[in-house]
């Protein structure tokens, strides 16, 4: 599952799961940080795309000059003028980052400039996109490997990982990378259950899933039903996809991954339907 792209002190930000804290030394206030960190839980472990847009937006204005934060902000937000305002700052104040954390800075930029050529409708953008990656993947692998702790650093390493050479390698790097204390992470409880599904381990992926529920703990949270929505997607279930991807679209219609699978499986449906009608007549 490509989740929209969609993230020091150690900051204990909710209970009930022990790696939901950062020990990478972003150059914020506190202040600024605990909303950053809080936005990470909200989009990351929780599936609240909302949420957690509300919590970044509160980051950056707590401290304009935290370019990271302001870089998560622009990757997340959907109003295209303002990611344009958003990704031209960060190309003319990117000298202000120094260290580890421009190296962060210049994987969101990139992936910043990929979505507004996108969306723009630019020739460019699957070249933009191509070098985005390779920019994430030696980035991010060299901060995670420095942080080992920086459970959505490594999250999103993984999630590239993914998308560069599928789910077998996403997978190992995963089991690799995880500290004991982060096998219980909701994020990652969720990829390891949606790439055991694409490589058809079907129990495997129902019984991380049904791991997710129980760790996540509260009905009200869309994460675990777009988890399984894309398990039962892969299994050929759209019913049951369709129910799951709903339940989540529901619970946050801002929630990119649960729109787009409710978009997906809807087209199947229908198609589905058509052929039965042709096969009828």
């Amino acid at each position: 599952m490509k989740s929209a792209f969609i993230f020091t002190i150690s900051i204990i930000l909710l209970s009930g799961c022990s790696s939901r804290s950062s020990e990478f030394p972003y150059s914020t206030s506190p202040e600024a940080l605990k909303e950053f960190n809080k936005g990470w839980v909200q989009i990351m472990d929780e599936g609240r795309y909302g949420a957690a847009e509300d919590s970044y937006r509160k980051a950056v204005n707590l401290d304009p000059n935290f370019l990271v934060g302001k870089s998560v902000l622009a990757r997340l937000t959907l109003n295209l003028e303002e990611r344009i305002a958003f990704e031209r700052e960060l190309f003319e104040r990117k000298n202000e980052v120094e260290g580890d954390e421009r190296l962060i800075l210049e994987v969101y930029r990139a992936l910043v400039r990929y979505t507004n050529l996108r969306d723009q409708g630019a020739p460019q953008a699957g070249k933009v996109l191509n070098e985005a990656m390779q920019t994430a993947e030696k980035n991010l692998g060299s901060v995670v490997h420095k942080y080992p702790k920086e459970t959505y650093l490594k999250a999103e390493y993984v999630e590239f990982l993914h998308s560069r050479y599928g789910p077998r390698k996403a997978l190992d790097s995963l089991n690799a990378l995880s500290l004991p204390e982060q096998q219980k992470n909701p994020f990652l409880i969720g990829v390891a259950a949606t790439m055991q599904a694409e490589l058809d381990q079907f129990d495997g992926a129902l019984e991380k899933a049904k791991e997710l529920e129980q760790v996540v703990n509260d009905p009200e949270q869309p994460k675990p039903y777009a988890v399984y929505a894309y398990i039962y997607l892969q299994m050929g279930n759209l019913e049951l996809a369709k129910t799951n991807a709903d339940k989540a679209n529901e619970l946050d219609p801002l929630n990119l991954d649960a729109s787009r699978l409710k978009e997906r499986i809807d087209v199947l449906l229908s198609q589905k339907v058509v052929d039965s009608t042709e096969i009828d007549q």
